[in-house]
């Protein structure tokens, strides 16, 4: 069970995550989702990050109105592989540059997943759908790749004090 400073940190932190795509939807791809999913998997663990990416899930969907079974399940699974790698494989690693790199995988891994339900949807050849996001592929990971090369540090070491002083208030 979560105590209130939980309940709190999980919505402020969503919020953080939601509006921040919101903001920056008028560059494809280019995001900060990635690198806040790395983020929060670091500071907050499984559990909490699990339900911040439900939440941002769930409005992000009903937001842009793709609110519906065939997308939803597979935006779910794309962020959700974030956290479980992060907590599990990458537990111990704090170095941004292998989260950097991790950050590059993570982009590809939630791009391919969406390729299930677009060429069901589309009816369209998986090759033809892959070199047409390829693209939007690449400026993902590197959006990504570069956020949490250069902000992972300063963002983790600021978000810990914030969260150790209201700890102890």
């Amino acid at each position: 069970m979560f105590r209130t400073k939980d309940l709190t940190i999980i919505a402020v932190f969503s919020a953080i995550l939601f509006v921040q795509e919101l903001a920056l939807s008028f560059i494809p791809n280019v995001q900060l989702t990635v690198f806040l999913l790395v983020l929060y998997s670091k500071v907050f663990g499984l559990k909490k990050t699990c339900i911040i990416i439900l939440i941002h899930t769930i409005l992000d969907n009903f937001v842009m109105g793709s609110l519906n079974l065939i997308y939803f399940p597979f935006m779910l699974i794309g962020w959700l592989i974030i956290p479980i790698v992060t907590t599990t494989i990458l537990k111990k690693t704090n170095n941004n540059i292998v989260l950097a790199l991790a950050g590059i995988m993570f982009s590809l891994i939630y791009c391919w997943i969406f390729i299930i339900p677009n060429v069901i949807v589309y009816e369209i050849n998986i090759l033809t759908y892959l070199s047409a996001d390829i693209i939007f592929e690449i400026v993902l990971a590197i959006s990504s790749f570069l956020t949490i090369l250069w902000l992972y540090y300063p963002c983790s070491k600021l978000i810990r004090k914030f969260i150790n002083k209201i700890i102890v208030n």
